[in-house]
C-alpha cells in the first residue's frame, strides 16, 4: 500500500541578506515536487516566505533578487546623519534606515495583500513585539509591513508600527520558526533551512583570536542553534519527520552604503548564492523521498 504524500512545512531562517540563498533552496524544493503546504520565515527568510505564499512566481522572484538596482532601495536620504544619530543613541532615531524604499519595492510585487489572504501556502512571519518583549508568529495583518518588521535588524532598519504593536526583527527570538507546526496535525514533515556564513565557521575555528563583533555574533548563533535543537526535539516527540539543513555561504555583499561591493556584478553574484541554496535543497529532497 502506497504511503500518502507528505504535507510539508518549510521554515526559512534569519540571515543577513540571505534571501537569494533561501530562494534557491525553495525553488529547488518546488522543482523536486516538494512544494510546502505551509511556510514560515524570519528576517531574510520572511521575504522569500512572504513572496512565495502570496503567489509570486519563482521566475518573478528571481527577477526581483537579481535586479541591478536592488542596492539603491537600501540607500536613503540623510543616511550619514541618521547613522550618527543612531550611534549617539537618539530616541527619535533607533536605526540607520527607515525602510521606505524597501516597502515600495516589495509592494510592486504583492500590492496591499494581507497575510491571511495568501493562498499558495499558509504563512507565518516571525517578529519581535517590543511592547510585550515576546516573539510572535504573525498569521494576519499587512504582508509587506510585517515582512519588513521581521527584517528590521536592530540599529540597521527601524521597527515598524502595525496597529498597536511596535515590531522588530523576528530573528531575535525565533531564528528558524518551526514552532507553529509542532502540534499541527495537518503537517507531517518539517523542513528547517538555516544559513550560516563562512566567517562564522572561521570564528569557531579561531576562538583564541575572537573579537567583540565575533563574540556577539557567536553568542547569537549559539542561542539560535540551541533553540532550534529543542524545537526539533519537540517536533520529533510529536511524531513529525524533521529535516534540518544548514547552508554555508560567504557573507552576502550588496554594495555601499549597506555592505562592501560584491566580488562580481550583483545579478551574477545573487545567482551564485541561489545555486548554493539549490544544492542544499537537493539534500533535503533526498531525505523526503
Amino acid at each position: 500500500m502506497s504511503q500518502p504524500a507528505p504535507s510539508i512545512a518549510l521554515a526559512l531562517s534569519a540571515s543577513f541578506l540571505g534571501f537569494p540563498t533561501h530562494f534557491g533552496f525553495l525553488r529547488e524544493m518546488v522543482r523536486n515536487g516538494h512544494s510546502p503546504a505551509a511556510i514560515a520565515g524570519s528576517s531574510a527568510g520572511a521575504i522569500v516566505a512572504g513572496l512565495y505564499a502570496a503567489g509570486v512566481k519563482t521566475e518573478t522572484m528571481e527577477e526581483l533578487f537579481t535586479r541591478k538596482d536592488l542596492r539603491k532601495h537600501f540607500h536613503e536620504r540623510f543616511t550619514l546623519l541618521r547613522t550618527i544619530r543612531t550611534f549617539l543613541g537618539r530616541p527619535s532615531c533607533p536605526a540607520i534606515f527607515r525602510g521606505h524604499k524597501l516597502h515600495d519595492l516589495l509592494k510592486e510585487y504583492v500590492g496591499d495583500i494581507q497575510i491571511e489572504d495568501c493562498k499558495t501556502a499558509r504563512l507565518h512571519l516571525a517578529v519581535t513585539n517590543l511592547h510585550t518583549s515576546r516573539v510572535a508568529l504573525r498569521t494576519t495583518g499587512p504582508l509587506v509591513d510585517t515582512i519588513l518588521a521581521s527584517c528590521a535588524l536592530p540599529g540597521i532598519i527601524a521597527p515598524r508600527q502595525i496597529n498597536d504593536a511596535l515590531l522588530w526583527d523576528g530573528g531575535l527570538g525565533s531564528s528558524v520558526p518551526i514552532e507553529p507546526w509542532i502540534d499541527d496535525p495537518s503537517i507531517t514533515h518539517i523542513v528547517a533551512h538555516s544559513i550560516i556564513h563562512e566567517a562564522q565557521l572561521a570564528a569557531r575555528a579561531t576562538t583564541h583570536r575572537i573579537n567583540f563583533y565575533g563574540a556577539m555574533a557567536a553568542s547569537h548563533q549559539l542561542l539560535a542553534d540551541e533553540l532550534l535543537h529543542w524545537k526539533l526535539q519537540l517536533a520529533k516527540r510529536a511524531g513529525k519527520q524533521t529535516t534540518a539543513i544548514e547552508t554555508v555561504t560567504p557573507r552576502p555583499r550588496l554594495g555601499l552604503p549597506f555592505t562592501l561591493p560584491p566580488p562580481k556584478p550583483w545579478p551574477d553574484y545573487s545567482r551564485d548564492l541561489m545555486n548554493i541554496g539549490g544544492e542544499s535543497a537537493k539534500k533535503a529532497a533526498a531525505q523526503l523521498a
